[in-house]
């Protein structure tokens, strides 16, 4: 909601009390020479033919909520100018913040960048990835149109003529609230800004936000103590007796992403640098070799029961000239625990660009409480691709993607043992398998394999010309075989000996599962379920951004089981429910096309880059 109210912005770029008022929900234009801005920090004059802008300038008399936000930007080719827009101004130190980056466009996917701010502190350290960067072609000479759309939490960001939002962020850091509106710049003549507008929209709606799944194996319980300065700070040596009986702790926890940042509790005050301690404690019940991922910026040193065990530095160019010292769980870190507890300190320092730290533990897998481990078996494989049951003989085939022009597909025992490790050779790069009848079918790179499975040999193979990337295949219950080619966005369908498109235009297609009259699609984030009688398509189910689902069972009760090639598996209910089973992202064990034994209540896993087959139950 945008609304005029009255209220005071402390310091003197916000002086001016607002008055109470309304404005209708439209656009209106605010020329820079107009008083409804604040120009201290501003320059004006024409440029590329047009009244312009640079530097940073804020609007007096608009408190802004939902609604659109447009400016037209130019700059000169691969400046180093972050010229971008802020809004929901709460104060001076504190808004949210998207900008351009000119000199990365094209050659780098961060562009574009959301970053907010906290207590003055400009964190675009901490903001990188899905949902806060993006690539942007950036014509430099000419006028390119940033558009901006804020509901409630939530933003799009369009540039030029997209019609798709190159930027969409499900979750401003800020939460869903109200302030001012802003632009923000150099004023050396590399970047200009024309043609600003906003437009008030009450009840803007975006499209729901992806859901996000809790990271796993986070560690929590910090205790956060309050900056004092980098200079002179012994970063190395555990913190003297006098500095510790000087602090005042306070309990915090990370945010969504893992990460504590700072500034989201303090301010910097030094110039030349300002340091933090933190502290938890890590209870194990016997001395144990505890593997952590962490990241932080700009310097830490780690102490283990008071003992250093841990000094980096991931200052912006520390490294090499193209170092950015993003923020993330890059680094690996085994710490040795004693029965008992122990004590985690980090002492965190901050000069530019961020001030942050986060551990996780990186072997930790989340199990649902009705989900429990059985077997592990490693070695044989070779990035095993997907599993399926055989119910005559009860066993189970595993295809394996690669191994040097020499794939196969083994045969393994419901106990976890390898009955024939090259059960069928001969075949480049299979993927999806299934059965139908007493015939089991496998996708590999030219044809689909029908294979015998008493004899253990191909029988038959069934050219699938025209497919670029063939994938997954299933059947449905007249014997049609279905088969995905994720490249071309095309589902196929083979019958008779003929093999046509049958659903195009998708996005991605890769699992696929025959049920019930319908063909259920999973196409990156969502799960779709297709009638084969009439084609109609319904989302089922939609996941986290950035989701690859490629396992798709029924279980016992019409359900689905689902699987995010990323780690995740899901039990989907008929009307869409999603409910997480397995989380084994952070270890890095994919979970590829598995299958669902129902009558056994047993799930068997191919991990592909893992090499290994993983069996759970489920109660």
């Amino acid at each position: 909601m945008v609304r005029l109210r009255a209220v005071v912005l402390c310091s003197s770029l916000f002086s001016t009390v607002l008055v109470p008022g309304s404005m209708a929900a439209q656009k209106s234009t605010v020329v820079f020479d107009s008083t409804r801005w604040d120009l201290n920090r501003a320059v004006l004059e024409e440029h590329l033919g047009r009244p312009a802008m640079m530097g940073t300038a804020y609007l007096k008399d608009v408190i802004f909520g939902d609604g659109i936000i447009g400016v037209d930007i130019a700059t000169t080719d691969r400046s180093r100018s972050y010229p971008g827009v802020l809004f929901r101004i709460l104060d001076p130190s504190s808004y949210e913040r998207i900008y351009i980056r000119p000199h990365r466009s094209l050659f780098y996917d961060d562009a574009l960048q959301y970053a907010p701010v906290f207590n003055g502190v400009d964190s675009w350290q901490l903001y990188n990835g899905t949902g806060k960067t993006a690539g942007l072609d950036i014509l430099p000479g000419q006028w390119n149109h940033l558009k901006i759309m804020v509901a409630r939490d939530q933003a799009r960001v369009f540039w030029n003529d997209t019609t798709a939002p190159v930027l969409v962020i499900d979750h401003l850091t800020h939460g869903n609230v109200e302030g001012s509106l802003g632009l923000s710049g150099p004023t050396d003549g590399t970047a200009y800004f024309s043609s600003f507008s906003y437009e008030a929209v009450e009840n803007l709606s975006l499209p729901a936000a992806h859901p996000s799944e809790p990271m796993c194996g986070i560690i929590t319980g910090w205790e956060l103590s309050q900056p004092f300065p980098l200079l002179n700070a012994e970063i190395s040596a555990y913190p003297r007796e006098e500095r510790l009986s000087e602090t005042i702790w306070q309990h915090v926890d990370p945010d969504e992403t893992g990460i504590i940042d700072v500034s989201r509790f303090y301010p910097r005050n030094s110039r030349a640098g300002d340091c933090i301690l933190a502290k938890t404690v890590l209870p194990a019940e016997s001395d144990t070799l505890l593997r952590t991922g962490f990241g932080y910026s700009d310097y830490i040193t780690v102490f283990l029961n008071r003992k250093p065990v841990y000094f980096g530095n991931s200052a912006y160019r520390s490294r090499d000239r193209s170092f950015l010292g993003i923020v993330g769980f890059w680094d690996n870190l085994f710490l040795p625990l004693t029965r008992g507890e122990n004590e985690l300190m980090v002492q965190v320092c901050e000069t530019s660009g961020g001030w942050a730290f986060g551990f996780r533990k990186e072997d930790e897998v989340y199990l649902h409480p009705s989900v429990d481990k059985g077997w592990t078996l490693r070695g044989p494989f070779s990035m095993p691709e997907c599993i399926v049951y055989d119910p005559v003989r009860d066993v189970c085939y595993v295809s394996n993607y690669f191994n040097d022009g020499n794939e196969f597909i083994s045969k393994i025992s419901l106990s976890g043992e390898v009955i024939t490790r090259d059960w069928i050779t001969g075949i480049r790069m299979p993927t999806g398998m299934c059965i139908t009848g007493d015939t089991l079918y496998a996708v590999e790179r030219r044809s689909l394999q029908v294979v015998d499975p008493e004899r253990g040999e191909v029988v038959r193979q069934i050219p699938l010309t025209g497919m670029i990337g063939p994938n997954d295949v299933a059947a449905d219950a007249e014997g049609y075989l279905y088969i995905s080619d994720m490249p071309a966005n095309t589902v196929y369908r083979y019958s008779k000996g003929s093999l046509d498109p049958w659903l195009t235009d998708l996005d991605g297609p890769n699992g696929l599962l025959a049920d019930q009259g319908f063909i259920l699609i999973g196409e990156n984030e969502q799960l779709l379920r297709v009638s084969i009688a009439d084609k109609s398509i319904e989302t089922l189910a939609v996941f986290e951004r950035d989701s690859n689902i490629d396992g798709i069972q029924t279980d016992e009760h019409g359900n689905y089981l689902v699987s995010d090639y990323r780690g995740k598996l899901y039990h989907i209910t008929s009307d869409g429910s999603r409910n997480l089973m397995i989380n084994s992202s952070v270890p890095s064990q994919q979970i590829a096309d598995f299958c669902f034994i129902p009558g056994k209540k047993m799930l068997i896993i191919p991990t592909f880059s893992d090499n290994s087959v993983e069996a759970f139950f489920l109660e």
